[in-house]
């Protein structure tokens, strides 16, 4: 910039879509790679929910409600065929784990701290795993379930 024209200089709030931010952005006013973490972890339990990241649930009377809010308690309790897309039905018997693993990749990218999120290379770790149970081409992931390290 021209130092002449740093009077017309205003500083750039991030902009983002309500229910996909990461919450430490309200407080700290920083985004990292974790905040992306976080969006891509709500992603991910709006395909396995069939729910936006902000809903109305119809459970307690039109409220709206946080996907994060709804969805990782369930997934927290063993209890996630409560929260998953009623539309498509259950998973097959090959597909379970590989459901299983995406929703706790998941629930670990929305943890409310960056520093307890995966990172990227972890998470695709995981995803691919999920893949290749669905797809026959490795045996069970209970063995070696997960891949995250924290930085």
């Amino acid at each position: 910039m021209d130092p002449e024209s740093d009077h017309n200089y205003k500083p750039m709030k991030a902009v983002g879509t309500v229910g996909y931010i990461d919450p430490e952005y309200y407080g700290l006013n920083v985004l990292t790679t974790k905040s992306d973490v976080y969006g891509l972890g709500v992603v991910m339990l709006e395909l396995l929910t069939g729910k936006r990241a902000i809903f109305k649930n119809d459970d307690n009377g039109g409220t709206p409600i946080s996907l994060v809010d709804y969805a990782v308690p369930a997934i927290m309790a063993g209890e996630l065929v409560k929260v998953l897309d009623q539309r498509v039905g259950p998973p097959e018997l090959n597909e379970t784990e590989a459901v299983e693993l995406m929703a706790y990749t998941a629930m670990h990218c929305v943890n409310s701290e960056g520093k307890e999120r995966p990172i990227i290379g972890d998470i695709v770790s995981n995803l691919e795993r999920a893949f290749n149970v669905c797809d026959g081409s490795h045996g069970s992931i209970s063995s070696g379930a997960f891949s995250f390290v924290s930085d």
